[in-house]
């Protein structure tokens, strides 16, 4: 009665993490984070402790989520998809501060 291909669970491999992250990576390192506003990390991370370190928390959730969605979304089969896949989320989720 139902057919069972019609949602197939993308494969989270440790290539499809590490590739997505990379791509995901490339794109907050080359905006930085002084130009790109992830649309509620720094609200959510101003609530924690360690003032200090909130750059690196927002960075690695950041990159967490976008493992998550980016190999979710796409499913990559090779490492140039993982990489699309993190770039691309990225700028989805993302915007650009307004520097004026």
């Amino acid at each position: 009665m139902f057919d069972a291909h019609i949602f197939e669970a993308p494969s989270f491999t440790v290539w499809n993490i590490v590739y997505t992250a990379i791509g995901a990576s490339v794109f907050w390192s080359t905006w930085g984070r002084t130009k790109l506003r992830a649309f509620i990390l720094p609200d959510l991370i101003r609530y924690l402790p360690w003032k200090r370190w909130h750059p690196l928390f927002e960075f690695v959730l950041f990159i967490a989520i976008g493992c998550v969605v980016g190999v979710g979304m796409t499913n990559p089969t090779n490492p140039r998809q993982a990489i699309t896949a993190g770039l691309g989320w990225t700028g989805a989720i993302a915007r650009r501060k307004n520097t004026a």
